[in-house]
């Protein structure tokens, strides 16, 4: 019995011991891993070792969190996402060589945590699958298709026109932000599967109740901070997807319901339909072969259904989010700024006048280039999007970034630096004439990114964005609404969006006489 006794008793301190160690282990990693930055000589707010600075950033939110960061620390800093470390750089010489010179070393995005790598196709996706992604779906969005993108584009800002004009008589002050996002959900949808949607004529319409409940989702997920804190649950989660409702999984699984029947039917029709979108481009890129960027590999190899879905997902949350926030920034500054849209106003009256809108008039407005540039400075929506992943370990302008540490534009704050930007609080589109646009030093100014990876999507948001806006103008004025504020509250949910309704009036336009001086 006593022999019993103290063998039982050795096997408790032996494994009291075993336990004891492992949290000294445990500790003793994760000081270490949260010490990275000051071995490396990176500033940065202090990490705790349970949750790196996620307290911070979920208190005051992503945006506002590296705003602040970046007052204490500087252009360059680091901090955890949880258990993640980011370097945040606003340095325009370091993003130039991230971004640009020294690509090959930055590659991969930073991942999304709840979301796989194959899921969102190509913003995530990775080498030869990327090459091959970016090759097929580039002649999308040439000028030529984008062209033929305009009629549709017009087509569906007639109904916000119908619209404003409804809000119009009735004088009354609304949320044009939402109204934005229905015209953009709509464009979206048939421009890149000839998907029609009520969202601009029914607020109930299932399109725009999904997407609006998906990201509404993204700013109150309580799954998101855990796996932020704890990377390796993504995995469990992925696994259990199709069970557990994850920050609006219910949205996410009807979308992709109604990209997989828009693509099966794409497939019973083959390529006699005359429709050439971003859909069937993808499922036959022979209707491109005579583009330099689709090589014999590729012909022989056309996307999966899956690669198609996931394409699509991208396109449509992407083309719905952003292009929606930059028109409702873009309403915002004509409201605060009179002077600057009665100079907009006179621009569209003599270069397009009563006429109906087109593809080539619409390219003449110089002066709206001038004001939309100026907008994505004082409101970079990608502000967040822009992140890199480095493969190996190198130093840069004495800066040594670690092989698999994920890189962060700090768009936002090096877009208001006073050292690039006279008076950066100031919206002043003359920045961006002729005479001073040479004066913009490079890396500098990055609202859709730059190198290989940058925003494929460019040309089409702005198309969007002009006709929308030129249309609006053409027969109204843009007026403050109720509750305005001088300067926009924003808050980061995926993009960077307005965290409250983005109120105005609008009121039909008196015809005038104007001369329009030039720069």
């Amino acid at each position: 019995m006593y022999f019993l006794e103290g063998y039982f008793f050795e096997i408790i301190i032996f494994i009291t011991v075993l336990i004891i160690c492992f949290i000294i282990g445990i500790f003793w990693h994760l000081h270490r891993h949260f010490n990275q930055f000051h071995r490396l000589g990176i500033r940065g707010p202090r990490p705790s070792l349970v949750c790196g600075n996620l307290t911070e950033l979920l208190q005051k939110g992503q945006h506002q969190a590296i705003q602040d960061w970046t007052s204490e620390y500087g252009r360059i800093f680091g901090y955890f996402e949880g258990y993640t470390p980011v370097i945040t750089v606003g340095e325009p010489d370091l993003l130039k060589d991230i971004l640009v010179k020294d690509y090959p070393n930055f590659r991969r995005r930073k991942s999304f945590p709840l979301a796989p790598k194959k899921s969102l196709g190509l913003f995530l996706e990775e080498g030869d699958q990327w090459r091959k992604s970016r090759s097929l779906l580039t002649p999308a969005f040439s000028s030529g298709k984008m062209k033929q993108m305009f009629s549709i584009m017009n087509d569906c800002t007639d109904l916000l026109i119908t619209n404003l004009d409804e809000k119009a008589e009735r004088s009354e002050s609304f949320d044009i932000y939402s109204m934005f996002q229905c015209l953009t959900l709509d464009v979206i949808g048939r421009c890149a599967f000839g998907l029609r949607t009520d969202a601009q004529t029914d607020v109930n319409d299932p399109f725009l109740t999904q997407i609006r409940t998906l990201f509404n989702g993204l700013t109150k997920s309580v799954i998101l901070p855990l796996v932020m804190f704890m990377p390796f649950l993504r995995y469990f989660i992925f696994a259990v997807k199709n069970i557990v409702v994850i920050f609006g999984m219910n949205p996410v699984v009807w979308l992709r319901q109604q990209m997989t029947e828009v693509i099966k039917m794409r497939r019973e029709m083959g390529t006699g339909t005359k429709v050439v979108d971003l859909v069937q481009l993808m499922l036959y890129p022979e209707l491109k072969a005579r583009h330099k960027h689709l090589d014999s590999a590729m012909m022989k190899e056309p996307m999966t259904n899956r690669e198609v879905v996931a394409q699509s997902m991208t396109f449509l949350l992407a083309g719905y989010e952003t292009t929606s926030t930059g028109l409702a920034f873009m309403s915002h500054v004509l409201a605060m700024n009179p002077d600057i849209q009665n100079k907009l106003l006179t621009e569209i009256d003599e270069k397009i006048g009563e006429n109906e809108i087109d593809y080539e008039s619409v390219q003449k407005l110089s002066y709206f280039d001038q004001v939309f540039d100026e907008v994505c400075r004082m409101y970079p929506t990608a502000s967040l999007i822009v992140t890199r992943r480095a493969s190996e370990t190198k130093e840069y302008h004495g800066v040594t970034i670690p092989e698999g540490i994920n890189i962060q534009a700090n768009i936002w704050a090096l877009h208001r630096d006073a050292t690039y930007w006279q008076k950066p609080e100031t919206f002043d589109p003359e920045r961006f004439s002729q005479r001073r646009k040479s004066e913009i030093q490079g890396y500098t100014y990055l609202p859709f990114g730059a190198g290989p990876r940058a925003c494929i999507g460019m040309r089409f948001a702005i198309l969007e964005t002009k006709i929308a806006i030129a249309r609006v103008l053409q027969k109204f004025e843009i007026l403050k609404g109720d509750n305005m504020k001088e300067v926009l509250d924003v808050e980061a949910r995926g993009a960077i969006v307005p965290k409250d309704p983005v109120n105005v009036r609008v009121v039909k336009r008196v015809k005038r006489e104007y001369t329009i001086s030039e720069e």
